[in-house]
């Protein structure tokens, strides 16, 4: 029996088209790799973090459309950023940016651990632990020569450069009062002194990123950050 020379070509043309998939997905692999490698240096070396940085490139192809100059969308975590006396955990989210360093903008978010944020309360935060519930600022602890058990629970506000601790409500002893009203009741008067409002600037931002959220998440206060369109915020308040 003759062999069938279409079914032969059939079979070489498949050959040949996996063949070139292989090697287009190993391609695509290897530079999106070397990719994510370079923007993980460049990252570290503007945040100048104390813990790992990883990247990853999110559009489909991304290793390919590198050749064109375009690197799609990019997803970066630090930890251990050091910023205004404090240690962050930071992720940014870019989107379609290019090997010139252009992005269309983005978010970032920078976590500040509950035990840092304890001890930035100052007078405000005297005897008591901050933690988080429903998006609140939740402050806990013993207050007064009695050591009475008190919850203080503070909503968060933002501005572009500054965000503002406010306690509205103090529960002790079962009992739930709002701050306003505790220099109707005796004794509380210093206390109600003490829980003011808390403005904390937040500086040295680069050009075009705004602080645009806080929140009380699980691990720590979120700060939501908005990034503007153009070249990639440096840590250095300049883009770059």
């Amino acid at each position: 029996m003759r062999p069938n020379p279409r079914g032969r070509t059939r079979l070489v043309l498949a050959g040949t088209a996996a063949t070139l998939a292989l090697l287009t997905s190993a391609t695509d692999l290897w530079i999106e790799h070397r990719t994510e490698e370079r923007i993980v240096a460049q990252a570290a070396r503007r945040l100048k973090p104390g813990g790992p940085v990883d990247a990853d490139l999110t559009t489909p192809l991304a290793g390919l459309r590198t050749l064109g100059g375009e690197v799609g969308d990019v997803e970066v975590h630090a930890k251990g950023v050091h910023r205004q006396h404090a240690v962050l955990d930071v992720t940014v989210r870019l989107k379609d940016v290019t090997t010139n360093g252009d992005s269309a903008g983005g978010t970032a978010t920078a976590i500040v651990g509950y035990d840092q944020v304890t001890r930035r309360l100052g007078a405000l935060g005297n005897g008591l632990t901050a933690g988080g519930e429903d998006g609140d600022l939740i402050l806990a602890g013993s207050v007064g020569r009695l050591g009475l058990p008190v919850t203080v629970r503070a909503t968060l506000a933002t501005t572009a450069h500054a965000f503002t601790i406010t306690p509205t409500t103090v529960s002790v002893l079962g009992r739930s009062v709002a701050v306003d009203d505790l220099a109707a009741l005796p004794g509380t008067s210093g206390l109600r002194d003490e829980l003011g409002p808390m403005t904390v600037a937040v500086t040295a931002l680069p050009h075009g990123v705004a602080l645009a959220s806080v929140h009380a998440a699980d691990d720590g206060l979120a700060l939501g950050f908005s990034i503007a369109a153009g070249p990639t915020p440096s840590a250095g308040g300049k883009a770059s």
